[in-house]
């Protein structure tokens, strides 16, 4: 599988996060991950990391139902940021409201929108869109 040398997870579910990480090193597939509770403390992250592009991360995994800032608050600040580098955004929510999947379709930094749980299988479908973009 893909080695992603940078990983952010923004959620505030902590089961999740933990799982994630484990899929995510079973599979090799990245080097570091970092997680943030809320958009606000990741949007923090970014503006104080914008001129390292070594600290930025490659991939965002985004939940939309936070506290302090959602999802979609986070992706409106981020898209506003001029990042040194071009990060992807995949959407892991429990929400499977079609006008949230509609709207994230509106976010060119959104690659894909993706109901939670994370999976081998939805990890490995990430892979191969990451690698067919390059």
């Amino acid at each position: 599988m893909m080695n992603t040398s940078k990983t952010c997870i923004i959620d505030d579910d902590e089961i999740f996060v933990i799982v994630a990480k484990k899929i995510m090193k079973v599979a090799g597939f990245t080097e570091e991950v970092s997680n943030f509770k809320n958009g606000r403390d990741a949007i923090n992250f970014f503006k104080e990391n914008i001129s390292d592009s070594a600290t930025i991360p490659d991939l965002v995994f985004l939940d939309l139902n936070m506290p302090l800032m959602d999802g979609w608050d986070f992706l409106n600040e981020l898209e506003k940021l001029n990042l040194p580098k071009k990060v992807k955004v995949y959407i892991f929510t429990s929400s499977i409201d079609p006008k949230d999947q509609k709207r994230s379709e509106e976010y060119e930094i959104v690659e894909r929108f993706i109901e939670k749980p994370l999976t081998m299988q939805k990890l490995k479908l990430i892979t191969e869109s990451t690698e067919n973009t390059e």
